[in-house]
Formats: C-alpha cells, structure tokens, sequence
C-alpha cells in the first residue's frame, strides 16, 4: 500500500454502521485517521442487510463523513461479513505426491486454492482458515522441504448464505458506488485483534454479544475449531424491555442504565431514583440473557471442546456491557470469564476506540487489509501547444493584371493599409482557431 493512501473497513452491525479509515506502515502497525458510526435503524438484521436502498444511503453518509474529516476521497472499503447463517466446518484436501520432490509452498498453495473453490450446496464459501497438515497420516507442523507419497490438509471453511455476499455487492458497489477490496468475516477478524496467542493455544470460547447475534468462536493449539451463531442479541433484550411500555428509545436506555445481572440486580447504583421497577426490568433482561447463555453453553458442549478450554470464555460487543454479566456468565459455565479489549501492539493511537467494542469488528478488519482504498481521481490530459501557423503574404498584383481589371483602382495609401488589415485579420483568425482548439481539449 502506499505511504500516501490509507486502508477503509465497514462493519454493518444490527444496531451501527461504523467505518474506520487508517493508515498500516511497513510493520503492520496501524495508525486510525478518522472513525465515525452512524445508526443502522431497520436496514440491518441479525448482521446482514435487509433493506438494499436505505443501507447504500446509510454507507454513502458515513464515507461522506470520513471524507470529510480526512479531506480524502475513498474508492473501495473492506466489509464484514456476518449473520446468523454463519458457521464452520472441517474439510479436507489431499494431494498426491511423487515420494521423491520436497513439498513446496507451490504445492500447499494449490491446496488451499483448491479449498477455496469448495462450495456446500446453497452456502457460500466466505473464508479458508489455515490448516493443519498430516503427512503419511501423521501431523506436521511444518511440511515444506518433507518428501512423502501423499499430504493432507484438514482447513475450516466458514460459510453462509449467498445473500450476504449479494446484498453487501448491492448496497456497496451497485447503490452507493465504493468497490469492496475484500470480504473479511467478523468474528474471525475480532479473535485476530482481541485474543492473545497463548489464550488460543491453552482453548477459549470467545462470545461476542452483538446487537442481533451472539457469535460464538472456539480457538485450541491457535486455530479457530468451531464457529456457531446463536439469532438473539442485545436488541432483543431491548425489545423484551419494551413490552414493559416503553418505547424503543427508552427501553434501550433504562436496559444501559439500569440493567444488572447477579444478586444485587434489584439494588439501584447510588442514590439513583430509576423511572422503572428495577425487580420488573431485571427480570425481564434476565430472563433473555439466561436464554443466550444457556445456548452458548450448549453450543460449548456440541462443538466437543468444552474440556479443554483451558483459557476459559472471553467476551466482546456492545450488548456484553451489562452490570454483572462476567460473574453471572462465569457462575453458569462453570468456568472463567473476562472481557477482551483489542490489543494496543496492532494500533498506536485512537485508545478511545479500543476500549469502545462498538469498533472492535471494524478495527479488526483493517489487519487484513492491504489494499489502497483511495480513490484515484482520472488525471485530465494536458494540452498540446501547436505553435500558430504564419499568415501567407497575399502576392503583389501584376501591372497587366490591374489594367483588365474592371474594379476602379483603389486610391493612393489605401491599398497597402487595406493588405495590411486583412493579414491581421487572418492572422487572428488562425489564433483564434487554436485558443478554441486548446479550450475544447480541455473540456
């Protein structure tokens, strides 16, 4: 990428819109030059776009916004890609080999390129991860420069309906005019920024609990093993909230404000007088948080992983803030639980936005982005000096010639000034012809 450009990523969230831009120098570090989240409203469900029109105008807003603050202009942008739909499977790619010629990158990277071009009916194939290769039927870590008769690489494929790849194409690229550079899942994109290696290597659930989705990523010997979806999210507690008799608005706030988890869920912070009945209002958040959580915890369990998490559960997203969720979690799971923020050593600035998990996913799209997402404006031609063409002289009149002619003669001093007047003129003539000629180039 180049020094003068900068990176774009846009997470399309049930609840925001957030756009990123920043600026990835030679060691990969990432400096952020402008942020901005404008509200999804009802464009957005479950993390995929529903409604084509309003989204493109949602996007053309907030790349206006960037723009403005950066005083550039964006040309393409890397998207997340989520939704319930989402999940992981295990395939497997084998090659056969010669038994005499090492095993080259060539031959790992037509393996991979080979998974890749892996589809499951009705699904689309969104991301290949890395593998894990088995020579002769025995795990190997690293295969290159080892000779053997077969290789097989057992890769997790994350799918998903096609409609999600359709509708970002749409709103993005037909609708709003910015060419996507790369489709980047979310969740696998926010364990890249949020997790540390050795919390991967021991096992960890990382839940992130999002406005529409709570996603759920299992990660052991630092590979992501499982990946499931779970259709409730934080707008669902909100709209339970709201059937107390609240408007959207204020149920949004008061579950914010006032929602707690845990035994003390009914005492009010300080010496808050709250408009609602804390008993009513935590019951009702707790009632749905127990649903999310139990469905995770059972997706714990059917992935095959649940003992040997060593590293516990890590959680992310905007609906994880609740008063009280860490330790309620930790009580139901029966193991650890803490809150990930994403790591400093990937990006030296912006510590406001690390700490916000509302720009956790759109953070974590720009480590994988490596393409200049500045708009390139056409350069207008310049133009081509012609230099004028010299007037011709007008040949002087033979003595025969004027005696036959039958105009009078002109008088005494008028001829030459008369000569004179209509070589300018064609002079002129000719010069204008070029300034008009140089005028439309230009146009």
């Amino acid at each position: 990428m180049e020094q003068s450009g900068f990176i774009v990523g846009i997470d399309l969230g049930t609840s925001k819109i957030v756009g990123v831009l920043g600026r990835k120098n030679e060691q990969g570090v990432i400096s952020i030059l402008a942020s901005e989240s404008i509200p999804s409203d009802s464009c957005v469900k479950y993390g995929v776009i529903y409604n084509i029109d309003e989204a493109a105008g949602k996007i053309k807003k907030l790349i206006n916004l960037l723009e403005n603050k950066t005083g550039k202009k964006i040309g393409k942008a890397y998207v997340s890609v989520a939704g319930k739909s989402l999940r992981a499977i295990e395939h497997k790619e084998t090659k056969l080999l010669d038994g005499v010629t090492p095993i080259t990158f060539a031959v790992l990277d037509g393996m991979e390129q080979q998974a890749k071009l892996n589809k499951p009916d009705f699904f689309a194939n969104y991301s290949v991860l890395a593998p894990e290769y088995f020579i002769e039927g025995q795990y190997e870590e690293d295969p290159i420069d080892k000779v053997a008769s077969v290789i097989e690489g057992h890769y997790r494929l994350v799918i998903g309906r096609p409609n999600i790849k359709a509708n970002l194409i749409k709103s993005i690229t037909d609708k709003a005019q910015i060419d996507i550079a790369g489709f980047i899942v979310g969740p696998v994109a926010a364990g890249a920024l949020v997790l540390d290696e050795p919390d991967r290597q021991a096992g960890c659930a990382l839940v992130d609990f999002g406005a529409g989705t709570t996603t759920l990523s299992i990660y052991k010997k630092g590979l992501l093993r499982y990946m499931a979806v779970i259709p409730f999210g934080g707008r669902t507690i909100t709209k339970d909230v709201q059937e107390l008799g609240f408007v959207f608005d204020s149920a949004e706030t008061y579950k914010i404000r006032y929602g707690k988890l845990g035994k003390d869920k009914n005492k009010a912070a300080g010496e808050t007088s709250p408009e609602v009945d804390l008993r009513e209002l935590n019951k009702v958040i707790q009632l749905r948080q127990d649903e999310i959580i139990l469905n995770v915890i059972n997706q714990i369990k059917e992935s095959g992983y649940a003992e040997q998490l060593d590293a516990g559960i890590i959680m992310i997203g905007g609906a994880s803030q609740i008063d009280g969720l860490v330790e309620y979690f930790a009580e139901k799971a029966q193991m650890p639980v803490k809150r990930a923020t994403a790591k400093r050593v990937y990006i030296n600035n912006a510590a406001e936005l690390l700490q916000n998990p509302l720009y956790t996913q759109a953070l974590s799209l720009l480590l994988f982005a490596n393409e200049n997402c500045e708009k390139k404006e056409a350069p207008k031609p310049e133009p081509v000096y012609v230099a004028p063409t010299p007037p011709t002289p007008t040949p002087e009149p033979k003595e025969e010639e004027e005696d036959e002619e039958e105009d009078p003669k002109p008088k005494k001093g008028k001829k030459d000034k008369n000569k004179g007047q209509t070589s300018l003129f064609r002079f002129f003539e000719k010069v204008q012809n070029f300034g008009g000629t140089v005028f439309n180039d230009e146009e």
